[in-house]
């Protein structure tokens, strides 16, 4: 298990909005949040890295599969 930050903010994004990319489906358990320190903005994105699953923290805080 294993998450690797790929992007993060910048002109175009809030600076705590990340991209990551996770080895299987219960790294998600341990993504941020805007609750944890550090933080990810609402619309951070998470997936597999064989785009099979792909994640979006929404304005509640909650990684969902999309």
């Amino acid at each position: 298990m294993a998450i690797v930050g790929v992007k993060r903010g910048d002109e175009f994004h809030d600076p705590n909005w990340k991209e990551f990319m996770i080895t299987d489906e219960s790294d998600v358990a341990n993504l941020p949040t805007g609750l944890t320190d550090p933080s990810a903005a609402p619309g951070s994105q998470a997936y597999t890295e064989d785009m099979e699953h792909t994640y979006l923290l929404g304005t509640d805080n909650v990684w969902r599969e999309v």
